[in-house]
């Protein structure tokens, strides 16, 4: 995952560097684009016929991509059901569909046996002390 992230920042920084200026380009506009177009067309080519040439690799990818969909979606369901808990609407998920569907088990799911509601957690206000003049 490291590995990733560096490429990540790598390429957010490499983003906001500054380009050259069209006097310091040596490629004529015109070759450029026609090559970029060129190199676009292959790369496409290139990766459509990935899968039937490494499907190992493909099939790792859509493992890895059906794990992180179903973090995802397990991820939404907590922030909403916390999000309902916190402006006292009733813990009805519209999600309630999609958690019978995700592979993902864990014991976060299990509800509260907690009494106390947000009211209970907010200290009571208290003036402050005035200040004694001496």
């Amino acid at each position: 995952m490291g590995v990733f992230r560096t490429i990540m920042v790598l390429t957010g920084i490499t983003v906001f560097m500054p380009a050259p200026s069209e006097d310091a380009a040596t490629v004529s506009p015109a070759r450029e684009s026609v090559s970029v177009v060129s190199a676009a067309s292959q790369t496409v080519a290139d990766v459509a016929s990935f899968c039937s040439r490494q499907p190992g690799v493909c099939d790792t990818a859509g493992y890895v991509v059906a794990k992180l969909e179903a973090k995802a979606k397990y991820s939404v369901r907590l922030i909403y059901e916390w999000a309902s808990e916190a402006n006292g609407e009733p813990r009805v998920s519209p999600l309630a569909d999609v958690a019978a569907r995700d592979p993902i088990a864990t014991g976060s799911v299990l509800a509260s046996r907690s009494t106390l509601r947000m009211d209970d957690l907010i200290p009571r206000w208290r003036e402050p002390k005035s200040r004694q003049q001496g």
